[in-house]
């Protein structure tokens, strides 16, 4: 599979403005040539660069209700609304299945949308561009969350993946390859983090970073998905010189250690933005909002075989080293006056 064009970086530039959902090549299409016409109800802004860059394209990927798309100037996932948005979706209402469409079916852009295999014309024009939400938090509403959401999480969270390393049971369980190869990995992240949120001064991450990149099985593996939450949070708590930092240690390893689809959800992380679903989680928690957390929960349990539990572990990492950082911070600052 062809490597994709990718923004990363956290200072990387964000387009949201909704008339570059509109393909730049001027051809025009009659939607009675194809067998369903979908109208795009929102678009991520990893996305809207990817056609506005691009002339044509392919089928990477094809699932039942999403399928990737390769652009020759980036990626995207078209999705039924259902799924959620993200910076990589367009998300459609969706009739049927996606599986209509076959693999490496060609995608050409024409105005105002494109056009997979003759089998679907997808319409952008009128799609919501879709950002990130970012909810109003404190110390203490942050301790709140986090308290409300780990008995759920020590219930719930899977073998598989990384997330019972954020939420361990019994030691008795047996650790699949994945958890023991992250699980000092993320214990001195921990410690990285610690020092750089008490002290404020610049540190690189630990080198041994880049093994959570392309650990385990999928098309975004945990490591990954485990980065991607990290990056999250990181750039909701305005850390945007730690975001540089991963970028700095994990960028040259992308190309070879994962592929291409979950290089794009790194670059969207890189940028500040997820899933919509991690997002709610991660405000809910944020905010203490612990009447939402339940049901966010099961969505976010919904999203792959562990990923939605990876990005969340990910996350709640760097959220529990902010709220004991806070506290320590402010200690110290009461017991020097």
């Amino acid at each position: 599979m062809a490597s994709p064009q990718v923004v990363t970086g956290a200072g990387s530039n964000r387009r949201t403005d909704a008339a570059f959902v509109r393909a730049r090549n001027g051809r025009g299409f009659s939607s009675a040539q194809a067998v369903q016409t979908l109208s795009a109800v929102s678009i991520g802004a990893q996305a809207i660069r990817a056609i506005g860059a691009s002339s044509r394209g392919r089928v990477a990927a094809v699932f039942n209700r999403s399928l990737y798309l390769e652009f020759d100037g980036g990626w995207c996932c078209l999705v039924g609304t259902e799924l959620g948005a993200s910076p990589v979706n367009i998300c459609v209402l969706l009739p049927g299945r996606m599986d209509i469409v076959t693999r490496n079916a060609a995608v050409d852009t024409i105005d105002q949308g494109f056009v997979i295999g003759s089998r679907l014309h997808v319409v952008t024009a009128s799609a919501r561009v879709w950002t990130a939400p970012i909810v109003e938090w404190s110390e203490e509403t942050l301790i709140r969350g986090l308290a409300a959401l780990d008995p759920l999480c020590l219930d719930h969270a899977p073998n598989a993946g990384l997330s019972r390393i954020v939420w361990p049971r019994s030691l008795a369980d047996p650790a699949s390859f994945e958890l023991c190869v992250a699980m000092p990995v993320v214990a001195s992240l921990a410690g990285w983090l610690q020092r750089v949120f008490e002290r404020g001064a610049p540190e690189l991450p630990p080198g041994s970073i880049t093994k959570l990149v392309g650990l385990g099985p999928g098309l975004t593996p945990s490591g990954d998905d485990f980065l991607v939450g990290m990056l999250v949070v990181l750039s909701l708590a305005g850390r945007f010189d730690l975001v540089a930092a991963v970028d700095q240690v994990i960028r040259p390893t992308l190309e070879e250690g994962t592929g291409p689809i979950s290089r794009l959800h790194l670059a969207a992380a890189l940028d500040g933005e997820s899933s919509e679903r991690l997002h709610a989680m991660v405000n809910a928690v944020l905010a203490g909002d612990h009447d939402v957390l339940a049901s966010r929960l099961v969505l976010i349990s919904q999203v792959g075989h562990c990923s939605g539990w990876d990005t969340l572990a990910g996350a709640v990492m760097v959220l529990r080293v902010l709220a004991r950082t806070h506290r320590s911070v402010m200690a110290a600052g009461r017991d020097a006056g």
